[in-house]
């Protein structure tokens, strides 16, 4: 069976890393160091998580509001919520993934932090919202989570607004075990009030939860392979009859997702794949107009928006599934395709139906920079051929008519 995610790190990845004693490698400042480089900024502080990033930004802004899309990962929302804030929710544009700027101005004000997601690595019009909000006098934070690597207008998504958080877990560009992230911002006192406010809600990870971790990456690796996964799948998701471990609660007090500083030996596993990362951009661009090519057409499914420049980096390729999205994904399951989901349980109200439309809808290809050339074609060929077996089944009407 085709994984729905495959992590970057490997068995000897996991095997240096337990060696790592904190504070005894330099792998945080090289790691730091890369970033800084890589996107230009004047410093960077490393995270246990992009919520816990933006956990701290939002402490530090000194705004009460915080403006979200209404289509968003709950850790957005969860984030700001232990920061504190009212959240206020933006419509998303229509066959998009990211915010409607229209939707959003309205909402903007000197008291409001704007959250300008990247949704999937795919760029919101950023230029367009940073201009809104300086207008209004609204911070702009750049949630990059999913778009490390993506450009707009050959300028880094993350580089736009008043500060900016990235994260690295399983399903991003880079990642390490389990999670981890990034926070940068221009404004050297900002930035200041940002690692502070970092510094005062985190302790260090504690042996018990490296030992967790990395048991728990290992795990992920090992269960890879066609037999082994499916073997997997069977038991976590069939079995249970459950496909996606996304919940509609928001934790109510900080997890350790939020408690724990980012560590040396997650850094370690990290740093390889900076040293890659124009060639893990490359590939993921490369998957996803191979795929937008091959099932541009497609009538049971859309397909997300071409990259006509060639300048994103995305860690997702989601398809709107039209109908049924539980068949569909168990019909491609049967298959030997296994898809993720992402934000199926949205805490926006139902008012924003764009957003529960989307939420409804989406699904996500097997997408990563591991994923074979046979593993793509095998995909595609699933795909094409429930496409054509629901092309072929009688619409509502005609059944309703016959019967």
């Amino acid at each position: 069976m085709i994984p729905r995610t495959r992590p970057s790190f490997s068995l000897a990845d996991l095997a240096e890393a337990a060696l790592v004693r904190e504070g005894s490698g330099g792998h945080k400042e090289r790691l730091a160091t890369q970033l800084r480089d890589y996107l230009g900024a004047r410093e960077v502080l490393l995270t246990a998580s992009g919520r816990s990033a933006l956990h701290a930004i939002l402490r530090a802004s000194g705004r009460s509001r915080v403006v979200v899309p209404a289509y968003t990962c709950n850790a957005v929302v969860e984030a700001a919520t232990l920061a504190g804030k009212q959240v206020d929710y933006a419509e998303i544009e229509r066959g998009g993934f990211n915010v409607d700027p229209n939707a959003l101005e309205p909402l903007l004000g000197p008291d409001a932090v704007f959250i300008a997601t990247h949704q999937f690595g795919i760029p919101c019009d950023i230029e367009r919202i940073v201009a809104m909000c300086r207008a209004r006098g609204a911070l702009v934070v750049e949630d990059a989570a999913a778009s490390l690597g993506t450009r707009v207008s050959g300028r880094l998504t993350g580089t736009f607004g008043d500060a900016a958080f990235f994260s690295f877990d399983v399903s991003k560009l880079v990642n390490v075990p389990l999670k981890g992230g990034a926070a940068i911002a221009p404004d050297p006192q900002l930035f200041d009030r940002v690692r502070a406010a970092h510094a005062e809600a985190t302790t260090a990870m504690p042996p018990a939860a490296k030992a967790r971790l990395l048991a728990s990456a290992a795990a992920l690796v090992l269960m890879q392979g066609p037999r082994r996964y499916r073997a997997f799948h069977a038991l976590r998701f069939e079995r249970s009859g459950t496909f996606t471990a996304e919940t509609p609660e928001i934790a109510t007090t900080p997890t350790e997702h939020y408690r724990h500083a980012f560590t040396d030996w997650q850094a370690s596993v990290a740093v390889g794949q900076m040293d890659r990362i124009d060639q893990i951009v490359a590939r993921r661009r490369a998957l996803y107009a191979a795929y937008e090519e091959r099932l541009r057409g497609a009538t049971s499914f859309s397909t997300p928006p071409r990259d006509v420049a060639q300048e994103w980096a995305p860690i997702r390729f989601p398809i709107r599934v039209h109908g049924d999205k539980l068949a569909f994904y168990r019909a491609a399951a049967e298959r030997g395709v296994d898809f993720a989901f992402s934000f199926t349980f949205i805490t926006a109200p139902r008012t924003f139906e764009a957003s529960h439309a989307l939420a409804r809808a989406v699904l996500d290809l097997p997408f990563y920079p591991d994923l074979e050339d046979e593993e793509l074609e095998r995909t595609v060929d699933v795909l094409t051929a429930l496409d054509r077996e629901r092309a072929r089944r009688p619409s509502r009407a005609s059944v309703s008519v016959s019967c």
